[in-house]
């Protein structure tokens, strides 16, 4: 407890690892002698069948995102590679018009390419507030089971048993809640493909 204390007003702790013998939960009513427990939140999202779902949604959206750019990349390098070959037919001036034309083109494009994958950062921190959101009633549900008034990050604890932490019961309660993700939307702002 002074250890917790500590850690949670920011003072100093020092304590030796054998100064104390941990405090297990009570075997027959499971409530903890410890009102705080550790949860890795990244872990809860990436071992969680619910977790596992909006990821996977998440890298779809990635991947249509880098091949949607890499097909208009490959065609505004076909149509720079044309425009090169064609500047022997044409007057200086022709050439210099339909090069501009490009070049505004390709500032366009760069500026639309970067909207989309701004939209996408915000539909992946949108998608991973939505998984906390979902999880929260499973993890208050579990605290008040344990007994348990509060929940720490990893980094937050300078010295604790392994038993602190309930990361694993956690994305095991939260599988048993049978809470599916459902279809994960893509960002609905993300800029379009420009038409070939």
């Amino acid at each position: 407890m002074i250890l917790i204390a500590g850690v949670l007003l920011g003072a100093p702790v020092f304590a030796s690892a054998q100064s104390a013998p941990p405090l297990a939960p009570d075997p027959v009513t499971g409530i903890s002698p410890v009102p705080f427990r550790v949860l890795d939140q990244d872990r809860l999202l990436r071992g969680s069948r619910l977790g596992q779902q909006i990821l996977a949604g998440i890298r779809r959206a990635e991947q249509a995102l880098e091949a949607e750019n890499q097909q208009i990349a490959d065609q505004l390098a076909a149509e720079e590679s044309a425009l090169t070959e064609a500047r022997s037919t044409l007057t200086p001036e022709e050439f210099r018009t339909r090069a501009d034309v490009f070049d505004t083109r390709v500032e366009q494009i760069r500026e639309e390419r970067a909207q989309a994958s701004q939209a996408l950062t915000r539909h992946s921190e949108t998608e991973a507030q939505r998984f906390f959101d979902t999880a929260l009633p499973v993890l208050v549900e579990m605290m008040n089971d344990q007994g348990v008034l509060g929940l720490l990050k990893p980094d937050a604890v300078i010295l604790g048993s392994d038993w602190l932490d309930i990361t694993d019961a956690a994305i095991a309660r939260l599988d048993a809640s049978s809470i599916d993700a459902g279809d994960t939307p893509a960002p609905e702002d993300a800029a379009p493909a420009p038409a070939p």
